[in-house]
């Protein structure tokens, strides 16, 4: 066990070594002799688990809605775990859960990020299915990208011709030109047309 706890320290030294390196130096002119210069960090990963923990609870037993700067806290440090531990098998859960609370904070375009980071660092994710459905709909109705989300959609049809989803996906396809009100009234023109039956 104490061998374990020395990894993970070394392992959360060596990251914030590393971020520190890579912002240190800004490349502009006189500044060469620091480029070579960096700080090392030592954080207690014991201490950021507790904050972890403390920031999930905090978020998930709150009575009202969650205050923003605890969210904001929270897809900080759900992020930092899956760069400090990224083969854990939570490293994609927290992700997913940063991505989610993205939308919550209004932050339609870092939600799609985490998405794309799920995407690219965790192929093999039980999850992807909904992590791939989720960024299709997020630049869809979020982002209003159209031209991205189409073919996020159809990627996800071609992966997964079986999904539960695939109605869903196959009517954003046909409809996404249309704003939620110009929806709505051709749903109703529809209905109408029908006598009052939906169609299949």
């Amino acid at each position: 066990m104490m061998e374990m706890k020395k990894w993970k320290s070394i392992a959360f030294i060596a990251f914030i070594g590393i971020a520190v390196q890579s912002c240190g130096g800004d490349g502009e002119p006189g500044n060469e002799g620091n480029q070579n210069d960096s700080t090392t960090v030592s954080i207690d990963t014991s201490k950021f688990m507790e904050d972890l923990t403390a920031i999930k609870d905090k978020i998930e037993k709150q009575m009202d809605i969650p205050k923003e700067k605890d969210l904001k806290e929270a897809i900080i440090m759900f992020q930092d775990f899956a760069s400090v531990f990224p083969d854990s098998p939570e490293a994609p859960d927290y992700l997913l859960r940063a991505s989610d609370i993205c939308l919550t904070t209004k932050e339609p375009e870092k939600s799609v990020k985490i998405l794309n980071r799920i995407i690219k660092e965790y192929p093999g994710y039980p999850k992807m299915e909904d992590v791939k459905y989720n960024k299709a709909s997020h630049l869809d109705f979020e982002l209003r990208d159209t031209t991205a989300a189409k073919d996020a959609y159809r990627q996800f049809i071609e992966e997964y011709p079986n999904s539960p989803l695939l109605k869903d996906c196959e009517s954003r396809i046909e409809n996404i030109r249309y704003s939620a009100e110009e929806l709505a009234e051709k749903f109703i023109k529809e209905l109408e047309e029908n006598g009052g039956e939906m169609l299949p």
